[in-house]
This record gives structure tokens, sequence and C-alpha cells, in this order.
């Protein structure tokens, strides 16, 4: 029995070898290796390290590619060592420097544990490094959209104090405290299916999987909306793991992109971040597959006291106010300057995220 155990956990290891990923998302032929590479006899000796159970796991997880991440592949540090790094440089970023480039995703459970590090190389995401945006471009003609299928942010916003919340066809409020957000999906001009309602610290939005999955399914979705185009199919098909939105401690929200293709996202704090001028549409940022950004922190993005959201700043806007509430993220196609779509209207497949206390 020995002897047999012994053998199935050297031929998971070999198979993990064998499954050594190309530089950059989008899987291929294995690539010269990178200064930050690892090289292959410090994988074997962390293999050697993990437990059968736990080859199977990871052997699951890059297999799928992440679509079934599995569970922490937990491996005992040792002084400054950084397994995870090695094991994400291997299969997933030969081009990888350090840990420090790297943010765990909100599924991995090992974040407060001062022994043992996951080694999971899909329970982590990239740190996306933004470009400075274009200049500014004019602001979305808003009268090409009925009033019924605005976007929450693009509904007339008074000055309050309170924290009423109204939908986007004003008639329904927010009354559940334990909601941070609300998602709308959309497919150009057109809102398919209600606001989706998020208790728990993280949501997933995707496409179509094949595994089970937590979250909000746009293929789900997708048959509310009876004018579909065939620029929103084909960008739906291509969204799969989607992305992952995630509520920390903190209050900040950061954006995850599981998928194998871009997203871009605004927000009023990624307008602050990278400076844009005062009274300008925010440009999309582009955030590449597989990394990460934080995309709202509430100490950061009004100027004003985080808990008021910077309401008592607004004033009487009609279209894409900047609104500290809402953030917009396109699927696969950006918007702006420098793109043939200049708003986010004009993109097939798109979400709203209406951060609490929201319209």
């Amino acid at each position: 029995m020995f002897m047999f155990r012994r053998r199935k956990a050297s031929n998971l290891t070999r198979k993990l070898l064998r499954r050594r990923r190309a530089n950059g998302a989008g899987g291929g032929a294995p690539t010269p290796r990178c200064p930050g590479d690892g090289h292959e006899h410090d994988v074997h000796a962390l293999l050697k390290r993990l437990q059968e159970n736990q080859l199977e796991m990871l052997l699951t997880a890059v297999d799928s590619r992440g679509v079934d991440p599995g569970h922490c592949v937990l491996v005992r540090r040792d002084f400054d060592d950084e397994p995870q790094v090695l094991c994400c440089q291997y299969w997933r970023w030969p081009d990888l420097n350090q840990g420090a480039e790297l943010r765990r995703l909100p599924q991995c459970k090992s974040a407060c544990d001062p022994v043992y590090a996951c080694c999971n190389p899909y329970h982590w995401s990239r740190l996306c490094q933004p470009d400075t945006p274009p200049p500014a471009y004019s602001r979305t003609n808003v009268d090409r959209i009925r009033p019924e299928d605005r976007a929450p942010s693009e509904m007339p916003l008074l000055t309050r104090d309170s924290y009423d919340s109204f939908s986007t066809s004003g008639d329904v409020r927010m009354t559940n405290p334990l909601e941070w957000c609300k998602v709308a999906y959309w497919e150009l001009q057109e809102r398919v299916g209600p606001l989706f309602p998020v208790e728990p610290r993280a949501v997933n939005v995707f496409g179509h999987v094949p595994y089970g999955m937590d979250g909000l399914s746009l293929e789900a979705l997708s048959p509310q909306n009876q004018r579909p185009t065939e620029a929103s199919k084909t960008t739906r098909s291509k969204i799969g793991l989607g992305v992952t939105l995630s509520r920390e401690p903190d209050g900040c929200v950061w954006l995850y992109n599981r998928s194998e293709f871009p997203v871009f996202v605004t927000s009023l704090y990624l307008e602050n971040e990278v400076g844009s001028g005062p009274g300008a549409v925010p440009q999309p940022i582009k955030v590449p597959a597989e990394t990460c950004i934080c995309v709202y922190d509430p100490s950061r993005a009004t100027g004003s006291h985080p808990q008021d959201y910077g309401w008592g700043n607004l004033v009487r806007f009609h279209g894409p106010a900047p609104d500290p509430n809402s953030i917009r993220i396109s699927f696969v196609k950006g918007w702006g300057t420098g793109y043939t779509r200049q708003e986010i209207t004009s993109c097939p497949c798109w979400l709203e995220i209406l951060l609490s206390p929201c319209r």
C-alpha cells in the first residue's frame, strides 16, 4: 500500500511538472524561461513536500485553469520563502518577480495563517499596473437611452443627507442593511434582468462555466434580453470566469479579473488616483486578464469624510455624473478616447456596481 501511494504521488508530480504555463494568459506551448521563472528542480522540491491529496487538488486547479480552483494547498514557510511565488511563476506568470506583485483572491482562506502559505496558483491574482488614461472625451449622450433603461447613476441626482436608494425605475429602495452593493447587467443600452443585491463579502459575476459557481450568471440572465445583438452574444461567450468583486474589512472594493480577456473599469476613485482633470468624465482603466485592482477606497474616493460617501458635495446632474457610489465595468471591449466606442452604452456587455448607499 505504501509503495502504491508513493507511486501515485510520483505520477501526480510528473503531471504537474509537465503542466508548466506559457508566458501570459491564454495558454499555449511552453516558452523560454524568464528571469523570474522558478527552476524546475525548485518546483520539484516543493511538490515533494506536499501530501497526495494536496497534489491532486493542485493538479485539478492547474488543469482547469481556475475554473475549479479547489481548496488551499498549504505548505510550511521556511524563513523568507514564498512558495506561492514559485508556483505562480511556474504555472501562471513566468515573468513574476516577487510576492508584492500578488494579491490573494477572496476564496483563499489562509490569509491569517502565520505558519503556512497557500501555494495554489489559482488562489492568487496579479496586481494591475494601469497606464495613465488619455484625455477626457465628451459626456455621454443620454438622450438616446430611454429614461427607464438608464443606469442608476445616470438618473437625476439631488443633494441629500439621507441614504435613500432608488433603482433604475425609481421605485425601489435599499432596505437591507446587509447589502453592500447592487449589480446591474447591461447589453448596450438595454438593462438585462433585475438589480442583483450582494450581501456576502465577495461576489462572482461570470458568463457560462461548466462547474457549479456561486454568484451572478450572465448566461442565465441573457434570455431576458429580447433583442440581443451578435456583438453581445459573442462578447458574453468570452466572459468565462468573469470578475470577482470583494469588499474588504477597511471598506475598499477590489476587482479581480479572472477571465482570459481584459475588462475596462471606471470609478471616481480611479479618476482621482490617475489625476484626471476636474469635471472630466472618468476614462476606463484596462485591467488585463488574471490581474486585480482596487476600484474604490472610501477614505480617498471623494476627499470628504469617508462615512458620508461624498453626498454632501453632490449637486443635480444628468448623464454620467462623477458618482462616488458607481463603478462601471465593460467585458472585453473598451470605450472612450482611442476606441471606436465613445460611450459605455455602446459596449456589448457591461456592469454597473452600485455601492451602498446607492440610488
